[in-house]
């Protein structure tokens, strides 16, 4: 932002900027270019912490600052009186992937286009790793080794390919559940597409806004999400799925894994505050939600148990005390 050319107007009025971005810093990567000296800029994903400090050395102070969710203060239902077996809320992303496909002709060294297809190939196969490990991965198999800055600017210009891997398993996770006969009610954009959607199981609603999600989530049984291709961070669905009463079924990450108790214990106890699964054992998932369908006390059990740890430690209200005491009570 500038008031006068050339002059950032956080850097002339000396105001520290705090940005936290709720994507991948390779979608932002001209305002990371030209942050102000003072910038803060905070990520949902550890992963992008490491992605900023190595390729955007110029900011100074990068932190990592999961997602929250709204605690709406209510009386929650019990889940064997909720209508909603099984809700899935988001826009199927690889629908909208084309669109942002920049200009590629630039690019002489390589093929961009048949480098994306063996990156998408790579994702799916390998679902754990990340988008910018790959793209890497495959110029170095091609013999070509670029600068920091070039290699920044080809994974920024390339990481539609994140789309499409995110959509991919976006829409493996509510199919294998319509395929096992799940009850599904579905919001989003881009899902009218798919070949299943008219199964007699799935309730496909469109897109509505997200205090609607929120809401019909109050009468769901189970939440399910899927990471946006964040291998080390959160996604809000889960939480507010908690917060909402309802069982949180979610594909892991390195910080899921760390917080939550996901697994069934090998003892055969259950403890579990949600249901984590791996992408690469998608398959399994249904089996486990089903049984939680099947057994509304198990599944109450472990809602009451995320909504325990969602309200202490994982609201909006929780999220802004961090930065209070983490943060801006440094910058006084």
């Amino acid at each position: 932002m500038e008031l006068q050319k050339g002059k950032n107007i956080w850097e002339e009025l000396n105001i520290p900027c705090v940005n936290i971005l709720m994507d991948h810093p390779f979608c932002y990567r001209n305002a990371m270019q030209t942050a102000p000296y003072n910038a803060v800029v905070l990520c949902i994903d550890r992963n992008h912490m490491k992605y900023l400090q190595r390729f955007h050395p110029n900011i100074s102070t990068v932190g990592y600052l999961p997602h929250g969710g709204k605690d709406l203060q209510i009386v929650r239902k019990p889940i064997a009186e909720r209508k909603i077996d099984v809700m899935y809320a988001g826009n199927l992303s690889s629908t909208f992937a084309e669109n942002v496909i920049p200009e590629l002709s630039k690019y002489t060294k390589f093929n961009p286009i048949e480098l994306c297809k063996e990156t998408y190939q790579e994702l799916i196969t390998h679902p754990w790793k990340t988008t910018e490990d790959v793209l890497g991965e495959m110029l170095t198999s091609r013999g070509i080794y670029l600068e920091e800055e070039e290699l920044s600017e080809v994974i920024s210009d390339l990481h539609f390919v994140d789309l499409y891997a995110v959509g991919y398993y976006r829409e493996k996770a509510v199919k294998v559940l319509a395929e096992q006969g799940v009850n599904i009610t579905l919001y989003g954009d881009g899902w009218s597409k798919c070949d299943w959607i008219h199964l007699p199981n799935v309730y496909y609603g469109g897109l509505i806004s997200a205090d609607e999600v929120v809401e019909h989530m109050q009468d769901t049984k189970i939440v399910l999400s899927t990471m946006t291709w964040f291998k080390d961070g959160t996604h809000d669905r889960v939480f507010n799925g908690m917060l909402a009463g309802a069982v949180a079924v979610s594909d892991t990450s390195g910080y899921m894994e760390e917080e939550f108790n996901g697994h069934k214990n090998a003892n055969g106890d259950d403890d579990r505050e949600m249901l984590l699964f791996k992408l690469e054992e998608i398959e399994k998932m249904p089996l486990e939600v089903m049984e939680l369908l099947e057994k509304p006390d198990l599944a109450q059990k472990i809602a009451d148990r995320g909504y325990e740890k969602a309200k202490k430690y994982h609201t909006w209200k929780a999220r802004a005390r961090e930065l209070e005491n983490d943060l801006l009570s440094q910058m006084e």
